[in-house]
């Protein structure tokens, strides 16, 4: 099997979703799997683009589901790429391609390794392979899909997407994800006005400040009420394997950090951020204008045991004096998986047996997906992140999207030692 030649030919196809594309992509993939004695299949159901859907039985006790994407963001501007983002190009020890980080590398990593264990006649544990085309598009029909095929799918265990290296470089391991609750409030009046009427006339770009300044504190405390009544924080055995200098989270932001626990505080708290906000005139030079319309697009990034769906009961409350109309775009749970679960402990003892170094385990990522919604249709709450290819500089949904070849290769060790202690 040539690893990289086959992971080259998977690049070359352009599979972003959010272009209607990834058809290509996934009968490359089910093409792939079923030449190396892997049952597979597309299941079209209501997804613009197939799920991929594969199986190896070898009559174990226990089965394996792992979920990767095959879908990419869009590589535009295409003119900030030092090479063709869908023309993988070695240079420097690093691989250049648009997914070879997210997700297409630990893909492929993965299922090269399940190959040459399978062939070996080594595999203790069965396996349920789940690729989806949406996820860079906020697998919008995930749940409809895992309603009609969660018997499908039902498993032991569950590896997720693939989590690579740590800020210092040590493998890392992520046990679940925020939650999300993204909104857009919005004030209006009739028509916009002169400037000069403004010792009597309502502004709405001023309203949207005052809501705003209500929000939240200037170190980032949220001042919704009942915000914080649910949240679980972690305890010390998850702060341990949490340790890390705060100096490679400021090379990775760019930005200095004035917080010691950087680390901590990025897993652990819950956010309220700004993600957009318009009013008036930006146009070129002056236009003294009193606006009639103001909105700002917020998110709030939860932990367990927060509920999108009461924080937003909250929020509405409280910003009600300001009768400040307000938009949903998206809510997810946060999910976690327990540091003493089966699949935890694999991925620590794998990690360490192939990287000769404790990893770094994040109770839940920073970041938000599905995991929730898996665990429950699956019925199941042993999920888990790891064996991956990416590194905090590779750039994923940017340009000039890379990983180290040398990781490439570990994640293929590290699933193959994963396998073997599952």
């Amino acid at each position: 099997m040539d690893y990289l030649q086959d992971l080259f030919e998977f690049l070359k196809i352009d599979t972003t979703s959010a272009k209607g594309k990834g058809e290509e992509g996934a009968k490359f993939i089910v093409d792939y799997m079923k030449n190396h004695g892997i049952e597979a299949e597309l299941i079209r159901h209501k997804a613009k683009n197939p799920y991929v859907y594969g199986e190896i039985n070898v009559g174990a006790k226990k089965t394996l589901l792992i979920y990767n994407h095959y879908d990419v963001q869009p590589a535009e501007p295409l003119d900030k790429w030092n090479t063709d983002p869908f023309k993988p190009t070695v240079k420097e020890g690093k691989i250049f391609a648009r997914g070879v980080g997210d997700d297409k590398g630990t893909l492929m990593a993965r299922l090269q390794a399940i190959i040459e264990v399978m062939r070996e006649g080594k595999l203790n544990v069965n396996i349920k392979f789940l690729y989806e085309g949406e996820e860079e598009i906020g697998s919008p029909n995930m749940e409809e899909f895992l309603k009609d095929y969660s018997e499908k799918l039902k498993a032991d265990y569950v590896l997720w997407e693939g989590s690579g290296k740590a800020p210092n470089n040590a493998p890392q391991i992520v046990l679940g994800v925020k939650g999300l609750l993204y909104v857009e409030l919005r004030k209006r009046t009739s028509k916009d006005l002169h400037s000069m009427y403004a010792p009597i006339a309502q502004n709405p770009a001023w309203d949207l400040v005052y809501l705003l300044r209500s929000l939240r504190t200037e170190d980032g405390k949220v001042l919704v009420p009942h915000f914080y009544d649910k949240v679980k924080w972690l305890g010390e055995e998850e702060k341990k394997y949490l340790n890390i200098d705060k100096k490679y989270l400021e090379d990775a932001i760019g930005q200095s950090i004035k917080d010691t626990d950087a680390m901590i505080k990025l897993v652990s708290n819950p956010t309220c951020n700004i993600d957009g906000i318009y009013a008036g005139y930006t146009g070129e030079g002056s236009k003294t204008v009193i606006p009639s319309y103001s909105f700002v697009k917020i998110d709030f990034r939860l932990v367990p045991d927060q509920d999108p769906d009461e924080i937003l009961k909250y929020l509405e409350e409280y910003i009600s004096p300001y009768n400040a109309e307000i938009i949903v775009h998206g809510k997810v749970k946060p999910y976690r998986t327990s540091i003493t679960s089966e699949i935890a402990r694999a991925l620590i003892v794998s990690a360490k047996n192939v990287y000769g170094q404790d990893p770094v385990v994040l109770p839940n990522s920073p970041g938000t997906g599905p995991m929730e919604m898996i665990a429950r249709y699956l019925k199941l709450n042993q999920i888990a992140d790891g064996i991956g290819v990416d590194y905090y500089g590779s750039n994923i949904h940017s340009f000039n999207e890379n990983i180290y070849i040398d990781d490439y290769y570990k994640a293929i060790s590290w699933m193959k030692e994963f396998l073997r202690v599952i």
